[in-house]
């Protein structure tokens, strides 16, 4: 299975937890409490080294936090993250495609080695950085300007202007 990274936000820091409650905060990952004896052995302190094992909650969020640290990737500004490769990769050709995504631009490109699909998200500040690191092949709702387009008076026209033409205009006798 690959590394995970867990999040350290149910974890309270003046809390005792034993292994079985270690489990529960972290059910939907479906952490067995194998792994976290493997913690135990790779370093995580425990209070005594009696049964039941029992890890102060500061000692948890310690412990995973350096764990997490080590188990992200991290990336370059022209790079992104193959989930195929598993490692840090330059975009093919240079070529992103670029998208508006909640305050951030989401950029999409393919891997140089394997061409399956890399993700990377970046802060709007870097757009023109972007735009010099990559070629920008296709932008998706990206605008430069605060105010959509979507209150012009084209669409009136269009409304207003009928679908379909009489049949004498196309057929003059």
């Amino acid at each position: 299975m690959g590394k995970r990274i867990y999040p350290l936000n149910p974890i309270k820091y003046w809390y005792a937890y034993d292994i079985d409650e270690i489990c529960s905060l972290y059910k939907k990952y479906n952490l067995h409490p194998q792994t976290v004896r493997a913690w135990i052995n790779k370093g995580l302190q425990t209070i005594d080294h009696s049964k039941p094992s029992l890890i102060y909650g500061q000692h948890l969020k310690d412990f995973l936090g350096k764990s997490n640290l080590s188990n992200k990737c991290h990336t370059l500004f022209e790079e992104m993250f193959c989930l195929k490769c598993q490692e840090a990769r330059k975009a093919y050709r240079r070529q992103i495609q670029l998208e508006h995504k909640n305050g951030f631009i989401k950029a999409k490109s393919y891997c140089q080695n394997c061409k399956s699909v890399m993700n990377k998200s970046y802060k709007l500040l870097d757009c023109p950085n972007l735009k010099s690191t990559f070629e920008v092949v296709d932008v998706l709702e990206l605008y430069d300007c605060k105010n959509s387009t979507g209150k012009t008076h084209i669409l009136d026209q269009d409304k207003e202007a009928s679908s379909e033409s009489l049949q004498g205009e196309l057929f003059p006798l």
